[in-house]
C-alpha cells in the first residue's frame, strides 16, 4: 500500500499536468453552471483552444527554461491570471469614490501587470522548491475539476434516464383531425405583460396593439395571469396542459434540479399528439437549450459562419482577460452575445409570416426573447447598448423594457395579419407571455401575462381568467373532438433559488 501511494506521489510531483487543468477548469465551471441553458458542444471550441494555448506556452517557456516544471508554473501563473481578470473587473467596477470608478481597465491593466511581472521573477528563482510546487497546483487543479464534472456528468446522466417512470399524465392524445385542418401558432413573447401591468408599471399603453388583434378577430384575455413564473415551468405546464406536479414526480419543494423539465418541453403532450395526427412542427433558434426543438421538421435558424462566438464563448469572454477585446469592440466582438439575441430575434420576425411554403398542417412554436432582457432594441427596433440585466425594476431597466415592448407589438400588428391572410384555412393563433416583467417586490406583475387567442369559425369557451394550462385544453376540445376538462385557473409564483416551492397569487381582477 505506501508503495503505490508513493508512486502516485511522485507523479505528481515529477509531471507539472496542472498548467492544462487550470486550461480546462474554467470552462468547464463555466459549463456546468450553464448547463441547463446550453448544450455541452457549445464549450468545445473553448476548450480545445484553452488546451492548445496552455501548450503552447508551455513550449514558449521551455525555451527559456529548459525546465518542465518551472515551465508549467509560469505558464499556469499566466492562465490564473488570463482566466480571472473579468471576474475581478465585474466584482470591482462598481466601486468609487466622489463619481471617480476606482477599477476600470485603465487601472486594472497595469495591477495585472505588475502582478504578472512579480509573479514570473518569483518563479523563475531557483530557490522555490518546484517540486513542491508541482505537487501542490497537481493536487489543486484535479481537486477544482471534481465539482465541474460531478455537475456535467449528473446532468446527462439525468437527462438520458427514461422519464417513463415519474411523468404522469403525458400520453398524446388521438385527434379528429378534419379536411383542412389549420395551423397552429403558438407565439410567446417572453416576459410580456398583462395590459393594466405595463401602463401602470411602465407607462406605455399597448391598446393600439391589443385593439389591432380584436379587430381580427382575437379574444383578449383581460385578466389573464400565468400559471408560473419561470419560462420552463410555464412552457412545461402549458405544453403539456396541466400543472407541474401532475406532469411528473421529481418536482417537488426544496429541490433545485430542473432535469425533466425540457423534455416536457420539447417533446409535450401537445406537440406529440400534433405530430401523431399528421401534423408537422416549425421552430426557431431561441439560444436557450430548454426552448431549442432542434428535432423539429423545421428547425429555422439564421447562418453563423465558423468564425463567429457563440453565447457561450462571448460569456467566457467577459470573465477573462479577453472582455478587453469585448470592451474595446475589437474585431466585432462587442456585446456579441447580445447582438446574437437580436439577430435571432430578427430572423424570426422576419420568416415568422412566410412559412405558407411548407405544405400540409404545420404546429409553429414560437419563443421570443422579448421584451426579456437583454434590452437589445429601441422602440422603432433600431440596435441599442446592450443593457445589464437587473432583478428589480430601475428606471433605466423600464425604460428598456418598454422601449422593446414597444417594438415587438408593432412587429406583431405587422406580422399577424400576414399570417391570417397567407393561410388557406384560418389559423389557431396563440399569443401569450411565459409569464410577466419583474417588478421589485411585487410577484403579482410577474404573473400577469399577455394572453390572447385567435380561434376561428367555433365558438370557443375562452374567458377574461383563462391561464395557459387551459390553453391547449381548449384548442383541442374545439377543433380536434376532445372532451378535456377544463382546470382551475391557479397561478403559483416561486423564486429560481427555489422552483418548486410555489406561493399561490390570487387573480383579484376577478372581481372586476
Amino acid at each position: 500500500m505506501s508503495f503505490r501511494t508513493g508512486k502516485k506521489l511522485s507523479c505528481l510531483q515529477r509531471f507539472p499536468l496542472h498548467s492544462f487543468l487550470f486550461a480546462i477548469y474554467p470552462i468547464l465551471a463555466l459549463l456546468a453552471f450553464n448547463i441547463s441553458e446550453v448544450d455541452f458542444s457549445a464549450g468545445l471550441r473553448s476548450l480545445v483552444f484553452s488546451v492548445l494555448v496552455a501548450g503552447f506556452l508551455f513550449l514558449l517557456f521551455y525555451l527559456f527554461y529548459r525546465d518542465w516544471r518551472r515551465t508549467a508554473l509560469i505558464s499556469t501563473i499566466i492562465l490564473i491570471l488570463f482566466f480571472s481578470y473579468g471576474h475581478v473587473y465585474i466584482l470591482l467596477k462598481g466601486i468609487n469614490v466622489n463619481g471617480f470608478y476606482l477599477f476600470r481597465h485603465r487601472t486594472l491593466i497595469p495591477i495585472w501587470f505588475v502582478l504578472a511581472t512579480l509573479m514570473i521573477w518569483w518563479a523563475s528563482r531557483k530557490s522555490v522548491n518546484i517540486t513542491s510546487i508541482t505537487y501542490t497546483l497537481n493536487i489543486i487543479g484535479l481537486f477544482l475539476l471534481i465539482l465541474p464534472l460531478i455537475q456535467l456528468t449528473t446532468f446527462f446522466v439525468q437527462s438520458n434516464i427514461p422519464q417513463t417512470e415519474s411523468k404522469k399524465n403525458t400520453s398524446a392524445l388521438s385527434l379528429k383531425v378534419s379536411d383542412q385542418p389549420p395551423d397552429i401558432y403558438y407565439i410567446i413573447l417572453d416576459g410580456y405583460g398583462r395590459s393594466d401591468v405595463l401602463k401602470n408599471e411602465y407607462g406605455y399603453d399597448n391598446s393600439d396593439f391589443l385593439n389591432t388583434l380584436k379587430d381580427l378577430g382575437f379574444f383578449v384575455a383581460d385578466c389573464s395571469l400565468s400559471n408560473y413564473a419561470q419560462t420552463q415551468l410555464s412552457l412545461s405546464s402549458s405544453l403539456n396542459f396541466n400543472y407541474i406536479d401532475a406532469l411528473s414526480d421529481r418536482f417537488k419543494p426544496g429541490l433545485d434540479d430542473r432535469t425533466g423539465l425540457d423534455t416536457l418541453i420539447h417533446h409535450g403532450v401537445a406537440r406529440e399528439s400534433l405530430e401523431r395526427a399528421g401534423y408537422k412542427t416549425v421552430a426557431f433558434a431561441t439560444g436557450f437549450l430548454a426552448t431549442e426543438w432542434t428535432d423539429a421538421d423545421y428547425f429555422l435558424s439564421p447562418g453563423y459562419s465558423w468564425g463567429e462566438l457563440n453565447e457561450f464563448e462571448s460569456l467566457l469572454m467577459e470573465t477573462t482577460f479577453a472582455r478587453l477585446i469585448q470592451d474595446g469592440n475589437r474585431f466585432g466582438m462587442q456585446a456579441s452575445g447580445s447582438e446574437r439575441f437580436r439577430e435571432r430575434t430578427l430572423f424570426a420576425l422576419d420568416k415568422l409570416d412566410k412559412l405558407s411554403y411548407i405544405k400540409g398542417p404545420k404546429f409553429v412554436f414560437v419563443h421570443l426573447v422579448i421584451p426579456h432582457p437583454p434590452y437589445v432594441f429601441g422602440p422603432t427596433g433600431g440596435p441599442v447598448e446592450a443593457a445589464e440585466v437587473g432583478t428589480t425594476k430601475t428606471e433605466v431597466g423600464a425604460s428598456h423594457y418598454r422601449d422593446q415592448a414597444i417594438y415587438i407589438s408593432s412587429r406583431m400588428m405587422e406580422i399577424i395579419p400576414k399570417i391570417i391572410a397567407n393561410s388557406t384555412t384560418p389559423p389557431i393563433i396563440l399569443i401569450q407571455g411565459d409569464h410577466g416583467p419583474t417588478v421589485a417586490s411585487s410577484p403579482r406583475a410577474r404573473m400577469s401575462n399577455l394572453s390572447v387567442y385567435f380561434l376561428p369559425g367555433v365558438n370557443a369557451p375562452v374567458y377574461p381568467t383563462i391561464t395557459p394550462v387551459n390553453s391547449f385544453r381548449i384548442i383541442f376540445n374545439s377543433y380536434f373532438g376532445q372532451n378535456l376538462e377544463l382546470l382551475d385557473d391557479v397561478s403559483l409564483y416561486s423564486d429560481y433559488t427555489d422552483p418548486f416551492n410555489f406561493k399561490v397569487i390570487p387573480n383579484s381582477c376577478k372581481n372586476k
